[in-house]
């Protein structure tokens, strides 16, 4: 009985080991990609339910991950954030991405940033996840229902199959 039990663990412990070890997507591409406007609870200009198409480049390296937002799209972003790049990483086939902003505003004593986050994932050449906006406030009265703001972007992206 003791030797079953020891022969059992470790074909659990092997296979155990094996699923720890699997390797992270590969993200990189040039993606093209549809955007849904959820909500615009920091006030940045969004329309709710009005969908845009923007485009990304995703380069990688190892499970570290940089994304690009490109064109008008792009321009946006950079207004809002301070940049237009997204840094984070990839695990298996979920990406995660933020930006710190550096884009100062100043409404009355309320003083405030807006950082971004990117969730998504991975399903062979398509990506699809969300944007979220949040405001980093110095915390002065001012700044109201900045304080806990979000604004919420979907999104679905696609890019060409690598070259075989």
């Amino acid at each position: 009985m003791k030797r079953r039990t020891s022969i059992a663990w470790i074909a659990l412990s092997l296979s155990l080991t094996g699923a720890a070890a699997c390797s992270d997507a590969d993200v990189a591409g040039v993606y093209t990609a549809q955007l849904t406007n959820r909500s615009d609870g920091c006030s940045l200009g969004l329309t709710n339910g009005e969908n845009v198409s923007a485009g990304f480049t995703v380069n990688q390296s190892g499970g570290d991950v940089t994304l690009v937002v490109e064109g008008l799209p792009g321009v946006f972003v950079a207004a809002q954030l301070g940049t237009n790049t997204f840094t984070g990483g990839v695990d298996g086939d979920d990406i995660s991405l933020q930006v710190t902003g550096t884009a100062q505003r100043t409404v009355m004593s309320c003083k405030y940033t807006v950082n971004g986050k990117i969730k998504a994932s991975l399903d062979g050449d398509a990506m699809s996840g969300r944007v979220e906006y949040r405001a980093a406030t110095n915390g002065n009265a001012d700044c109201g229902s900045r304080e806990d703001c979000v604004t919420v972007q979907d999104f679905n992206a696609t890019r060409p199959p690598p070259a075989e």
